[in-house]
């Protein structure tokens, strides 16, 4: 429904949307590094243009009797400059009801997504857009190639719930087998006191590292995936270990599903090690290798798909009160101290855009949670691939371990920096 005054959340929405509490929300950030300063003014002005471009991100969430939907949203976009606290609980009053928050630090441009907007793909091409017409205001170059502008035909797929779209009947007990799986390994250790994340930032030329990772015959993923596998085990090793490591690894469904969405189109692969795995990085690579081929399987993705399409598709989910689908969504996940996954790794993979003269990097930072206090998300534009670690644990061993392990396989070509966030709860 492009161009309408409202817009119908997809069913993974729906459950991001569910699952918000005071000190949990399911964010996630895009940032451009730029070789100069970033002009505030000029950013407001580029993110007005983009959504121009782009009305499905011009909206606020609003709730139904049966499911929330997003609305128009008549207020201007704001920018802020960023105070250093990655991830922070975002507002939506306090942001003019967007979902996504935009903000500034020197010579870096953030945004924050809510996931119950879109997911990484579709941010990702609202990012762009933005710095097309940041360039532009800047007198910097960027080609429109590859780039959604203001003007483009509209595109009625953008706005679609894919995973209804693609929907096929399946067995219900095999999908919530499946879906649901055992518990993982939880990494523990003190966590932060104080509000926002540990950021440590691994930079690597891309070619070394596909190089690396075709040496051991598999994806950057698998082997990046692999890498944090054994760096955790080198680390945690020593203790008991009653559930296995687990790996979530967000497949894009684009990519086998067509469709041009700037929704949620994602699922998982579940990587879990078995615990008679040995830990080196050859066998690693080729264990992780086996299981992310075997999940993505047409089988295997028409399952998990339509499971996530349920909320839609089942009456007893479709038609009971939005309330009680909440209620039920937070109870659920408020007992036990287990998790169903030791880290999530998500690669948003290579950005097409046209070389710039301004745009030097970009990074993709994912949240956490006490359950899950370590998670990664790689990007890679031009020759620079970025590994974002988001942490709630104050130690970083696990992070020193994966850039030593890196770093023998690249000739040493690793740049490391940090927010150094273990040191607020010190002072």
């Amino acid at each position: 429904m492009i161009g309408s005054d409202w817009y119908r959340l997809d069913n993974s929405a729906i459950v991001y949307q569910m699952i918000i509490t005071r000190e949990t929300q399911s964010l996630y950030r895009l940032g451009a590094q730029l070789k100069t300063a970033v002009d505030p003014e000029a950013l407001r002005q580029s993110v007005e243009d983009a959504l121009v471009r782009y009305p499905f991100f011009k909206s606020e969430l609003r709730h139904g009797f049966f499911r929330p939907y997003l609305g128009k949203n008549t207020l201007p976009p704001l920018v802020f400059e960023d105070d250093g606290i990655v991830l922070k609980i975002l507002s939506f009053r306090k942001n003019n009801k967007y979902l996504f928050r935009t903000s500034y630090f020197k010579n870096t441009i953030y945004i924050d997504f809510f996931h119950g907007l879109c997911d990484g793909s579709g941010a990702m091409e609202f990012l762009k857009t933005v710095l097309y017409y940041y360039h532009q205001r800047t007198e910097k170059f960027i080609s429109p190639s590859l780039i959604r502008l203001a003007g483009d035909a509209e595109n009625p797929e953008e706005t679609e719930d894919a995973f209804c779209k693609y929907y096929k009947k399946f067995d219900l007990f095999d999908g919530i087998k499946k879906m649901a799986g055992g518990n993982g390994y939880r990494l523990k250790g003190k966590q932060f006191a104080f509000p926002g994340f540990g950021l440590i930032q691994i930079t690597v030329p891309t070619d070394k590292l596909l190089a690396a990772a075709r040496s051991f015959g598999c994806s950057i993923t698998a082997l990046l995936t692999s890498i944090n596998l054994l760096a955790i085990h080198n680390v945690y090793g020593d203790k008991p270990q009653k559930e296995p490591y687990v790996a979530f690894i967000p497949v894009n469904l684009r990519k086998r599903y067509p469709s041009d969405t700037l929704g949620n189109f994602t699922v998982f692969a579940k990587c879990v090690i078995p615990k008679d795995t040995e830990m080196n990085l050859e066998s690693l690579t080729k264990t992780t290798s086996k299981l992310i081929a075997e999940q993505l399987e047409e089988k295997e993705l028409d399952i998990k798909l339509s499971f996530a399409s349920l909320m839609a598709t089942l009456p007893l989910l479709k038609f009971m009160p939005l309330f009680i689908k909440s209620f039920i969504s937070k109870l659920g996940r408020s007992f036990g101290n287990k998790t169903k996954q030791t880290f999530i790794l998500s690669n948003l993979g290579k950005v097409n855009l046209s070389e710039s003269e301004e745009l030097d990097s970009l990074c993709f930072c994912l949240n956490c949670s006490k359950k899950t206090p370590d998670n990664m998300g790689v990007v890679s534009y031009e020759n620079k691939t970025v590994i974002s670690f988001t942490r709630k644990l104050i130690s970083t061993d696990t992070e020193r371990e994966f850039a030593k392990i890196l770093a023998s396989l690249i000739d040493g070509d690793v740049e490391v920096c940090s927010n150094y966030r273990e040191s607020c709860d010190v002072l």
